[in-house]
């Protein structure tokens, strides 16, 4: 693996972790908003904790590519194509729009490494035996 090829990955997990940062801004801000509202708390309860379970697979996501591993690439692929799913699922705005770019990078970076990520468990497999 050339240094180019761990700067890319890198920069992937950078961007899951400002992904999750991100997300967990909105959880938080989403919490503090449910406090002072009087209607439909149940909901935006439900809506803070699926936001914070996005910041956890974000961040598990990211870190999984470091591992080099094909079920964990796929990982943080499912990961990746839920959150852009469902960025499109209510309506769309200037946060649906910062992690939409996010996520179409991160998606260009898991392209760009998809040989080393993918490859990556036969390569241990063989390197063992």
């Amino acid at each position: 693996m050339t240094s180019s090829d761990t700067r890319l990955i890198r920069a992937a997990q950078a961007l899951f972790v400002l992904n999750a940062a991100i997300w967990l801004t909105f959880a938080i801000a989403s919490m503090i908003r449910l406090g002072g509202s009087s209607g439909q708390t149940t909901t935006a309860a439900v809506v803070a904790v699926l936001m914070l379970g996005n910041v956890a697979a974000m961040l598990l996501a990211g870190w999984a590519i470091g591992r080099r591993s094909r079920l964990l690439y796929l990982f943080a692929w499912a990961v990746l194509a839920v959150n852009i799913l469902l960025t499109f699922a209510d309506q769309f705005g200037l946060f649906d729009f910062l992690t939409l770019i996010i996520d179409l990078v991160l998606a260009t970076l898991l392209i760009t490494t998809r040989r080393m990520l993918w490859s990556g468990t036969a390569q241990e497999s063989q390197a063992r035996r």
